[in-house]
C-alpha cells in the first residue's frame, strides 16, 4: 500500500456515499487516525463506534472533575491566553489529557500520520498492528460555532460532579451545570427558569456534536483543528455512540447526524514506507507538534532510526 493508494481509497469512499444521497444530503466529511483496531485487536474490520478518550474508562469519567481542576492547577500558567472553558479542554486534549473531545480533521494526511504512529509517544506499541482512518460524515444540522450553548454546556461539564448531573427523565436536573454555565453565558439563566429550554438542554446532552474551536493555539492551527463533542447520561454515564450510518437519521440515537461511511486499513508493514512518503508533502511530527520538546523528541528518534537501518 501506498499513499497514493490511500487517498484514492479516502475520494472513492466520499463519492460512494454522496452518490447514495443523490446530492441531497448537505453534510461535511472529516477524518479520524488511529494506530490499531482499539476495541477488536487484530480484526481487519473497523467497528464504526468509538469514544472519546474519556469516556474509555470509567476512573476518567467519574473523576473528570478532579482532572481539570489538577492540570489547571499544575499547568495554570499554559492556559493564561484561554477565556472560556471550551478553549481550555481543547487545549488540554491537545496536549493529551482525556476529556469529552475527540479530534476530526479536515486535512486526510494528517489522520494518516497518526494511523501511522508518526505522532505517538510509543510508536512501537503498535508497530505490528493495522493502522485505520475513519471517513466520517457530520450533517450541517450537527456543526456548532464554539460559543453555542450546547458546546459552552458540554465544556462546563468538568466543573460538576457525576452524582450532579441528571439529564435524562423523569428527572431532567442539570442545574449545577446551569449555574457553573452562567458565569460564561448569562443567557442560562432562561435554562432554568424556562422548562422547554431546560428540557431541549437536556435532550442535546444525550448526543455527540461537532465544532469547529477557536485557533487560539499552534496545535490546534496544525492539525485542521475539529472536535467531536460528546455529552453524557445521568450520573456522566458514557453515551457509547454507534456512528453508524444506520442511525445517521434517527433523532434518538446519541450518533444522530454523524456517521462514519467507510474507513481504509493501512497495513502494518507498510507504515513506514508512508511515513516517508508523508515526509515528502511536510507532513511530520514537528509539523504538527511545533513545540521544542516535541521537535527534539522527534528528531532524536528520526536519527537513531536512521542509524540503526543503516547497520
Amino acid at each position: 500500500m501506498s499513499l497514493d493508494e490511500i487517498v484514492f481509497d479516502i475520494l472513492r469512499i466520499v463519492k460512494c456515499d454522496k452518490a447514495a444521497y443523490c446530492g441531497n444530503d448537505s453534510a461535511e466529511y472529516f477524518f479520524r487516525g488511529e494506530q490499531c483496531n482499539y476495541k477488536q485487536p487484530g480484526s481487519p474490520v473497523l467497528d464504526t463506534s468509538f469514544d472519546s478518550l474519556l469516556d474509555r474508562e470509567e476512573a476518567h469519567w467519574k473523576h473528570e472533575r478532579e482532572l481539570y481542576e489538577e492540570a489547571m492547577r499544575l499547568n495554570v500558567a499554559s492556559f493564561a491566553e484561554d477565556r472560556t472553558m471550551c478553549e481550555r479542554i481543547a487545549r488540554m486534549q491537545h496536549y493529551r489529557l482525556p476529556t469529552r473531545f475527540a479530534d476530526l480533521s479536515i486535512n486526510a494526511l494528517l489522520p494518516t500520520l497518526f494511523a501511522c504512529g508518526g505522532c505517538s509517544d510509543t510508536p512501537d506499541k503498535y508497530k505490528n498492528d493495522d493502522g485505520f482512518i475513519r471517513v466520517i460524515k457530520v450533517a450541517k444540522h450537527k456543526m456548532k460555532s464554539f460559543t453555542s450553548d450546547i458546546i459552552v454546556a458540554i465544556s462546563h461539564l468538568p466543573l460538576v460532579d457525576a452524582e450532579n448531573i441528571h439529564p435524562q427523565r423523569p428527572k431532567y436536573d442539570v442545574g449545577y451545570l446551569t449555574y457553573e454555565s452562567k458565569n460564561e453565558r448569562p443567557a442560562f439563566y432562561r435554562k432554568e427558569e424556562d422548562k422547554w429550554l431546560h428540557e431541549k438542554l437536556c435532550e442535546e446532552l444525550g448526543h455527540v456534536w461537532a465544532f469547529k474551536p477557536l485557533m487560539n493555539n499552534p496545535r490546534i492551527r496544525n492539525q485542521g483543528g475539529l472536535f467531536l463533542a460528546f455529552g453524557c447520561r445521568d450520573e456522566k454515564e458514557p453515551l457509547h455512540p454507534s456512528f453508524s450510518p444506520d442511525d445517521y437519521s434517527k433523532k434518538d440515537k446519541p450518533s444522530y447526524g454523524i456517521a462514519q461511511v467507510g474507513f481504509v486499513r493501512i497495513a502494518a508493514n507498510a507504515k513506514p514506507r508512508i511515513l516517508e512518503q508523508l515526509r515528502m508533502f511536510g507532513m511530520t511530527e514537528e509539523s504538527v507538534y511545533p513545540e521544542l520538546s516535541d521537535v527534539c523528541k522527534t528528531l532524536e528518534k528520526r536519527f537513531k532510526d536512521k542509524f540503526t537501518n543503516k547497520k
